[in-house]
């Protein structure tokens, strides 16, 4: 039997559980990263914000991660790193596809939404290739003196004045013994089910999807589809390639991301209503993409010469989360305490913030008198971000029949992050600050509004309701959006950051 004594125990090696190893063990602790799996590995959850770059550069400078600051910043990337794969991403981008007809640009782009995040490609967002970007994290954690122990099947888990795991690795039993245990998992059940946590009636939560995916190769531009099918005069008044972005196709009953990495692979798959698209009986991953390309001619057109290049994935409804997400020696990083959708990406920037807290929590020392006071805080933040990006996600998926009022609504996370980012820009922001404005009590109160009123609102009154969103929105939308005049077409117009 091998067995390993620690501080520290994180299970997941994910990049936040990889990264919040690393920062540890750079503060003098003893860590052990316990992995099912093995680096590298496919892994979704790609496209990173400009919140998330911010919050990477910040755990970079804190915690003395030189090495980590240029994966903040495209341009700084590919020239650090160029053989870890990324690709660019310069906003955010949405088009409104229709059953059984071509997509067709309408005046004034009512179907069609641009949202720029940076002012060119050097200071731009990325995708991230988590197969490289874990992996490498992985490396730099083994670098670094921490205890990594790969194809670990744990079949106990013990708390009792501290944590004992017990697992196999290959024919020889491990056992890891621990003061502090973090789950950084895909789903949370390891501590879920030891602590007794219960789950939130996923009845409560807004935002309902299943999802399938894959990796692609031969992906067709949006960009190029437009052009030869609709002429130049179809992207002329794109504020940036709407092919670097996080790409949103919006459907009947869901929506499909793309998103494009530099080495020619896309990461592509439909997040879909369970109601509207139910499984069909017998119908295989494949055979269920590809029938839902042919609803869409625009989009088999697209996909028209695209190969997946390993198994399509479909999962049950995605939504999930547990009604606690810390204690006195425990914590549960975001994606294990509970996981919504991937609607305007906010995945890697709500765990880059959880990793930066416990970061910080560690550096003060979680053996001190404030541990539980400040644990108990961690917790309720994390909960109460995860449901005000439900709240947010919720809203969007049901005006996705209503695109008129759909950006509308989107706009009161595109306001928060740009006010977030040009405090972020200005030194403002303070470290204690949570996720997209979720503790800013008025902004909170005035998107509930919204987001009620959204649910009501027709196609025909939707410039009405665009309006008084703009008014509520106006003391926070330091950028410019919501702008009839910009016609769904927005460039970058924060403060430029530093090279």
């Amino acid at each position: 039997m091998t067995k390993h004594e620690c501080d520290l125990a994180i299970v997941g090696s994910g990049f936040g559980g990889t990264l919040l190893a690393i920062i540890a063990r750079k503060l003098g602790y003893s860590v052990a990263l316990l992995e099912r799996g093995v680096h590298p590995r496919f892994a979704i959850g790609e496209s990173s914000t400009p919140l998330a770059d911010f919050k990477l550069a910040a755990i970079a400078d804190r915690f003395g991660l030189d090495w980590l600051r240029p994966f903040s910043k495209y341009g700084t990337w590919k020239q650090t790193y160029p053989k870890v794969q990324c690709g660019l991403k310069r906003g955010f981008s949405f088009f409104r596809q229709e059953a059984g007809v071509p997509y067709k640009p309408r005046e004034g782009n009512a179907n069609a939404l641009l949202v720029a995040a940076s002012p060119d490609d050097a200071r731009s967002d990325t995708h991230w290739f988590r197969a490289d970007f874990d992996a490498n994290l992985v490396k730099r954690a083994v670098e670094a003196g921490v205890i990594y122990v790969d194809r670990l099947e744990l079949h106990g888990l013990n708390h009792d004045g501290g944590w004992q795991l017990q697992g196999t690795r290959a024919d020889e039993e491990v056992e890891v013994r621990a003061g502090f245990l973090v789950d950084a998992t895909g789903d949370g059940q390891l501590l879920g089910r030891t602590l007794g946590l219960e789950p939130i009636d996923p009845s409560a939560l807004r935002a309902r999807s299943r999802a399938l995916y894959s990796h692609f190769t031969g992906v067709a531009r949006w960009h190029d589809v437009l052009e030869k099918t609709h002429g130049k005069a179809a992207t002329a008044s794109h504020t940036f390639p709407c092919d670097e972005a996080a790409l949103h196709q919006i459907i009947d009953g869901g929506w499909m991301w793309i998103l494009r990495f530099d080495h020619g692979i896309t990461s592509a798959g439909f997040s879909l209503d369970p109601e509207v698209h139910p499984v069909r009986a017998g119908e295989s991953p494949e055979a269920e993409w590809h029938r839902l390309l042919q609803a869409y001619s625009s989009l088999e057109r697209q996909f028209a010469q695209a190969e997946p290049v390993r198994p399509f994935v479909r999962t049950g409804r995605l939504q999930r989360r547990l009604a606690r997400a810390a204690g006195a020696d425990w914590a549960l990083l975001p994606h294990a305490a509970g996981f919504l959708d991937a609607w305007l990406s906010p995945g890697i920037a709500q765990t880059l913030f959880a990793v930066e807290r416990l970061g910080r929590m560690l550096a003060d020392d979680w053996r001190g008198p404030c541990r539980e006071e400040w644990l108990g805080d961690y917790g309720r933040r994390v909960l109460d971000e995860l449901a005000w990006v439900d709240e947010i996600t919720g809203t969007c998926f049901a005006c996705f029949d209503r695109f008129e009022v759909m950006v509308p609504v989107s706009m009161l996370y595109f306001v928060a992050a740009h006010y977030c980012e040009d405090r972020e820009r200005a030194g403002q922001a303070s470290p204690e600050a949570a996720f997209l404005l979720a503790d800013d009590s008025a902004y909170r109160q005035l998107a509930t509004r919204v987001c009620r009123k959204a649910l009501t609102v027709s196609a025909a009154d939707a410039s009405h309701f665009a309006a008084e969103v703009r008014r509520a929105l106006e003391p926070y939308n330091l950028c410019c959006l919501c702008d009839p005049e910009r016609c769904n077409m927005y460039p970058f117009t924060g403060t430029v950051r530093n090279p």
